[in-house]
């Protein structure tokens, strides 16, 4: 699989193209990597050649914005994604870390006051000491919780406000479907719930999973999996940890809520939806 262009390569490449021939337009605005049209005017330049007429002079527009301006505007909210996503993983195991070295300290020393009982454990100086410890151990692991949720929050808002854009009349009636479609493989509302709050990993080798790959991309057997993830965005790098388990896959990705959506789309006929 070739590494496809970013949006903002694509828009690099195809400027020059609306270029004036001569370099001496005063439609052309400064840009870091040279002489480029305004969006407007790189238009009416295409227009022009297209019909057969000679390129009109214009006024430079010192407030346009470039192609390449442009695409990076359009870039910036998905390249934010794998940010977020990876500050969600960094709170993730953080917090694992604080909680590893509380509940060890914990399970050191409870041994230490074995057959006392309740009365006596609260005298003893040493329960004492131990117990002050373990507060300045929980602090941080509290802490940690609260940085992790917040992460996971952000994560979440991005990827449904992607998919939202990609998506923009989706509707609760297809969420709805979503649900429907899910049962009919099996799931259970309360396991679509869990996997929607909480960061568990799909298992992209389940039925399930295999049965929403199938339906999205039109292909038969396993390699239906890798085609899904591939036909939404993910590099081929990203499907091979995926599929050996190695970086976990989310459903609140956007990518796989857009997946889920096309096999949503392909179980449920347009005229069936209509219908409803």
């Amino acid at each position: 699989m070739t590494n496809a262009l970013t949006l903002t390569e694509a828009a690099e490449r195809l400027a020059p193209v609306f270029a004036e021939e001569t370099g001496t337009s005063t439609a052309l605005v400064s840009s870091p990597k040279g002489k480029w049209l305004s969006i407007d005017d790189a238009a009416s330049v295409l227009s022009d050649r297209v019909t057969g007429k000679p390129p009109a002079q214009r006024k430079a527009k010192k407030a346009e914005i470039t192609v390449s301006q442009a695409a990076r505007q359009i870039e910036a909210p998905f390249a934010d994604l794998s940010e977020l996503r990876q500050a969600r993983v960094a709170a993730t195991n953080k917090q694992i870390g604080h909680h590893a070295t509380l509940m060890d300290f914990i399970d050191r020393a409870l041994p230490l006051f074995n057959g006392m009982d309740d009365l006596t454990v609260l005298s003893n100086p040493d329960f004492q000491a131990v117990y002050g410890y373990a507060l300045s151990l929980r602090g941080p692991y509290e802490a940690a919780c609260k940085e992790e949720v917040e992460a996971w929050n952000a994560e979440c808002a991005a990827e449904v406000e992607a998919f939202e854009a990609l998506r923009p009349g989706w509707s609760a009636e297809d969420t709805e479907r979503v649900a429907a479609m899910l049962e009919g493989f099996g799931s259970t509302r309360a396991e679509m719930l869990h996997l929607w709050t909480t960061p568990t990993p799909l298992h992209l080798s389940s039925p399930i999973c295999l049965k929403i790959a199938q339906l999205a991309t039109g292909i038969e057997g396993q390699g239906a999996v890798t085609q899904a993830l591939a036909s939404v965005g993910f590099s081929e790098s990203e499907i091979q940890a995926a599929m050996s388990g190695t970086t976990p896959v989310l459903l609140r990705d956007h990518r796989i809520q857009e997946l889920v959506a096309r096999a949503t789309d392909a179980h449920t006929p347009a005229e069936d939806r209509e219908a409803a």
